[in-house]
């Protein structure tokens, strides 16, 4: 399976802006399996979908997030050159505008990383009616009981680097499984034997391989993670990784 990253694509994307709604269509109309959001507070407390903390490198504006209210986050003009075609209709979209856009199309993974309002997040996840195919996913096991602990429902997804993390994490939610594990570090196959064991899904980002395959054109390397026990590939390029799987 594939996820595509921040939407259609993050930095290493061709289809659309990255976390646009534009990219969220694109990964949609391509058959991606999930896509990763990543939602941040505005200075009046309305999640937007954008990666960094600052709109400098995805906006022509300047800034903080956090400082900024929704009206003038979603008043700046994005940097679309490097794209084919017109996006001068895009704007940073806010999280329940993204969940409503892939609302039957795709699952969504809700990234908790990049803010601390976890009430913010299970909210919008509520407000849109995506408890049933959004993910919360996060790296910290405390958001994710804080989450839980709202809405007994939700779908999570936790990130481990180790086998200690993976028993910590399991134990941590064994009343509430999760439903994907995210490997992150050098030793997939070993972690991904023992999420399977579990009878877990593994995720792990293909980043490099988005890199390498751009060098080299050769798609056949984004085999390697699949051949280590990942069932779900997270990438920049989502249409490479769909060609390769035999899906386009």
């Amino acid at each position: 399976m594939v996820a595509a990253h921040r939407g259609g694509g993050g930095e290493l994307g061709v289809l659309a802006p990255e976390d646009t709604l534009a990219g969220y269509r694109a990964a949609i109309v391509l058959g991606a399996d999930f896509a990763e959001t990543d939602p941040r507070p505005t200075s009046d407390g309305v999640l937007v979908n954008i990666h960094d903390t600052e709109v400098d490198r995805t906006t022509k504006g300047s800034g903080m997030v956090d400082q900024m209210t929704l009206a003038e986050v979603q008043a700046l003009e994005l940097e679309t050159d490097k794209f084919e075609g017109d996006f001068s209709c895009e704007r940073i979209p806010t999280l329940r505008e993204v969940l409503e856009t892939c609302r039957g199309r795709i699952h969504v993974l809700v990234d908790a990383n990049k803010t601390d309002r976890v009430d913010l997040l299970v909210a919008d996840i509520l407000a849109a009616d995506a408890v049933d195919w959004a993910i919360f996913d996060t790296s910290s096991l405390d958001k994710i009981l804080q989450a839980l602990a709202i809405e007994p429902t939700l779908h999570v997804m936790f990130r481990v680097e180790s086998l200690e993390q993976l028993d910590a994490g399991l134990a941590a939610l064994a009343d509430h499984p999760p439903v994907i594990i995210e490997v992150n570090g050098g030793n997939l196959e070993e972690l991904s034997a023992a999420i399977h064991s579990h009878g877990h899904r593994v995720l792990t980002d293909v980043f490099g391989q988005d890199i390498a395959v751009k060098l080299s054109g050769d798609i056949s390397l984004y085999e390697q993670p699949f051949a280590e026990g990942a069932d779900i590939a997270q990438t920049d390029r989502p249409e490479l990784v769909l060609h390769h799987l035999g899906r386009r």
